[in-house]
């Protein structure tokens, strides 16, 4: 075989492999879509079970609809979903806060990774709810709950108090019907050294426990971000050449 069919067979594998590394990106967390506990046609309280991978606390439910009572849904980010993660309050602790989290063991220290989750506020009374998305990384297995140290956390903000965007529920009730009617929410970090685990958390919080007010979740995810297809068909090319070079001095 000559030198330059060796290097076309070589860069085809790397193109494989570059189109493999490329695809879709696998969801590391469990039933990030929350189509789990059939809340149909009403809700499901996740406390003090969880959310079929979720441990939640407080005001968290699984939601076939906005509002059960005007029966306002399916509320679904997905397309094909029918139902999300509801929270609200409580009414009785300092902060008024309710949540869920999920940690993942399938991290690497120095992959990058990207956490994405869909929020919409729900309120036809005064906008008080708060939004807060966490990825956070541990040198131990489980997260929060395994007993390491915490990496670093890095979060990002729905606030309806402030944010324009989270707002749009004052001019129409809100139904879930509309993807329009989700705020999305990333955060793209890259595990640092002694990674062992990596947690994605959930937060609402009500600044008046008196109004009320609901906060939906779906759609989160927390992937690998994939080696660009360049450089994995750069690194098997010279891999090749370094074979062809060590049998021609053979």
């Amino acid at each position: 075989m000559t030198i330059r069919n060796k290097i076309m067979q070589t860069a085809g594998a790397g193109a494989f492999i570059a189109l493999f590394a490329s695809g879709a990106q696998a969801n590391l967390l469990t039933n990030g879509t929350f189509e789990a506990n059939d809340a149909f046609p009403g809700a499901v309280s996740c406390p003090p079970t969880n959310c079929d991978g979720w441990t939640a606390f407080e005001s968290v439910f699984t939601k076939a609809n906005v509002d059960q009572f005007n029966n306002f849904g399916p509320v679904s980010h997905d397309a094909g979903g029918t139902q999300s993660l509801q929270m609200f309050g409580p009414f009785t602790l300092n902060p008024n806060a309710s949540g869920a989290y999920q940690a993942v063991d399938s991290v690497a220290a120095g992959t990058p990774y990207n956490a994405t989750a869909y929020a919409m506020n729900w309120a036809p009374d005064t906008l008080t709810n708060i939004g807060i998305f966490q990825l956070s990384f541990w040198d131990a297995p489980g997260g929060q709950d395994g007993g390491g140290n915490n990496l670093g956390t890095f979060e990002v903000t729905l606030d309806s108090t402030t944010n324009p965007l989270a707002q749009d529920v004052s001019l129409a009730p809100q139904d879930g019907a509309d993807i329009s009617d989700w705020t999305q929410l990333s955060i793209s970090q890259t595990a640092p050294a002694g990674t062992a685990s990596a947690q994605v958390f959930l937060l609402h919080i009500q600044t008046d426990p008196v109004s009320g007010g609901s906060l939906f979740w779906d759609d989160v995810s927390l992937t690998a971000v994939p080696v660009p297809a360049a450089v994995w068909l750069f690194g098997s090319g010279l891999l090749g050449l370094v074979g062809v070079a060590r049998r021609r001095r053979s």
